[in-house]
């Protein structure tokens, strides 16, 4: 078991890290949308961020027990609320920099650079620190970790990229 196991997982509430990190996404979605003029980006960013990390999760499982190395469902699942929670904590405090950047320039391409700074920035934490979680024990498991990382990071920025040409001027 991993240190991270035995230590509390955050410097706050866990409820309310996982309140940031269904909050967050909407409040970057703000940004775009207050931008952008339309109201897409209010649900569409949080869809993306969570229905990508929905849809790819099992896999991650999955592949990983196909190695003979996976843990225990029940400790995979704490790790990926252990890695929401992260992934939270640090939009929490990403959004107000890059809200800020967003909203005072006139620049399109200003909103979506912090925007996807804010969200890529908070998605690389909350993946290092699931990483960190699961604690894979064989290297198998740890490129199939990375692989997987990879790959979930890539669909969610696609997806991303996609709704902000849709939207911005």
């Amino acid at each position: 078991m991993s240190l991270a196991a035995t230590e509390s997982p955050f410097p706050i509430p866990r409820g309310l890290a996982l309140a940031l990190a269904a909050i967050g996404p909407v409040a970057v979605g703000g940004v775009l949308a207050a931008k952008a003029g339309v109201a897409t980006p209010l649900a569409a960013t949080p869809a993306i961020a969570f229905g990508v990390l929905a849809a790819t999760s099992p896999a991650l499982y999955i592949a990983i027990a196909a190695t003979g190395d996976a843990p225990p469902a029940g400790r995979v699942a704490r790790a990926l609320i252990i890695g929401l929670g992260a992934f939270g904590i640090a939009l929490a405090g990403l959004i107000m920099p890059a809200a800020f950047l967003s909203l005072s320039s006139i620049s399109p391409v200003t909103t979506f650079a912090m925007t996807s700074l804010a969200l890529g920035g908070a998605a690389l934490l909350g993946v290092r620190r699931l990483a960190r979680e699961l604690d894979a024990r064989s290297a198998a498991a740890s490129v199939i970790f990375v692989v997987w990382a990879f790959a979930t990071l890539g669909i969610a920025g696609r997806l991303w990229w996609d709704l902000v040409q849709e939207v911005m001027p």
